[in-house]
């Protein structure tokens, strides 16, 4: 029981303590060479989940409301994400250009498949996906880090393929064609 307001008040300190006292999070998104980048999406980052998100404007400034939350996530689809403290930011954040990557499946003949995934596997053995491919102009993979990548591709009635190693540029699109053959018998056995 409380008796007093010293007590209370030591009360209500332990308590914001115990749950994080909420901070708002403002600050600017720049690229490399200090241009404000626009429709940055930031968003307060719990886990590996995005909370509420707001949209960086033309000048490149965010302003979030209050939260606990002390990480803020920066994403946009031409740059690398990066997390971020949940405080005021000082000084701009600076994105990195990503590379994004466009995977089309065809067939031996050289037809587009219309379904299907790819993976794209890092010298280090990270692997991210299975990114799912649902029409014949294949699948778009934006924001990742530039480097050599391999991808591997899968259909349906088809062996999975290995592509050779290719080099991503940053800022830029790379179009990989993967060109996979019917599946036999034996590259359908469990």
């Amino acid at each position: 029981m409380i008796r007093s307001r010293r007590q209370a008040t030591v009360a209500i300190a332990i308590l914001l303590a115990a749950i994080g006292v909420a901070e708002a999070s403002s600050g600017v998104v720049i690229d490399p060479s200090g241009k404000p980048l626009a429709e940055v999406q930031v968003c307060y980052r719990a886990g590996n989940v995005d909370q509420l998100c707001v949209l960086t404007d033309e000048t490149g400034s965010w302003d979030l409301p209050p939260s606990s939350v002390n990480q803020v996530r920066l994403s946009h689809r031409r740059y690398i994400p990066r997390t971020i403290d949940g405080s005021d930011q000082a000084e701009p954040v600076i994105l990195h250009p990503g590379a994004t990557l466009i995977v089309k499946l065809v067939d031996s003949s050289g037809d587009p498949l219309a379904q299907g995934e790819v993976d794209v596997l890092l010298p280090s053995g990270k692997r991210f996906g299975p990114f799912p491919i649902r029409s014949a102009v294949g699948t778009r993979v934006n924001s990742l880090d530039p480097g050599p990548v391999v991808i591997l591709g899968r259909s349906k009635g088809y062996a999975e393929t290995r592509a050779s190693e290719s080099d991503l540029p940053a800022g830029e699109d790379t179009v990989i064609v993967l060109r996979l053959e019917r599946a036999t018998p034996e590259d359908q056995a469990p």
